[in-house]
Order: C-alpha cells, then sequence, then structure tokens
C-alpha cells in the first residue's frame, strides 16, 4: 500500500476522528462519547475540528460531532486565483469585441 504523507495523511486521520462518531451515533449532545484520539495525526484532526466547533464537549472528555457545523470553515482561496479568473474574463472579452467585429 502506498504511504500517504502531507495532507493525504491528515485527510486520513480528519476521516477516522468523523467515522469514530459516526459509528458510536455520537452526532447530538445527548449523545456524546467519551473519546480520546489513537495517534498524533488523529489528535490534530481532532482538535482542528474541536477549534470550528464541529466536535463539541459536553462535560469533560465527552463530545458529539456537530453535523451542522460540518462544512462551514470554507478554505480561503488564494489571491491568485481571483486575478486569473479577471484575466481569463478580460482574455474572453476581448475575444468576443474581435469576432463581433
Amino acid at each position: 500500500m502506498a504511504k500517504l504523507n502531507g495532507s493525504g495523511a491528515s485527510d486520513l486521520a480528519q476521516y477516522r476522528v468523523q467515522r469514530h462518531f459516526a459509528d458510536h451515533h455520537a452526532l447530538a449532545p445527548g449523545d456524546a462519547i467519551e473519546y480520546a484520539p489513537a495517534s498524533p495525526a488523529e489528535r490534530k484532526a481532532f482538535d482542528k475540528l474541536r477549534d470550528t466547533g464541529v466536535i463539541r464537549e459536553t462535560h469533560p472528555a465527552h463530545y458529539w460531532f456537530d453535523l451542522d457545523r460540518m462544512g462551514r470553515e470554507k478554505p480561503k482561496r488564494d489571491p491568485k486565483t481571483y486575478v486569473a479568473a479577471a484575466l481569463v474574463l478580460v482574455v474572453l472579452a476581448l475575444a468576443y469585441m474581435l469576432v463581433t467585429s
């Protein structure tokens, strides 16, 4: 099996954390479970999910997975993306003007 590195490993760790809560049906405050990450990578993924409010604590060491908050934290786009999109629009506008002239 191929060795994962970079974001692939962190994605796998995040998947494992999410899967753990789903497997235990810990999706509401009343269903909170005791949880301790199994590896440093899972600890990092767990802490990230907890910092964004996706994993919430009801009382010490008992957590649940808030599906409503999942996906609210969207990655910020690189400004280069906007510059590239603007350039494409300019080129398309110029091409349109040349064709219709």
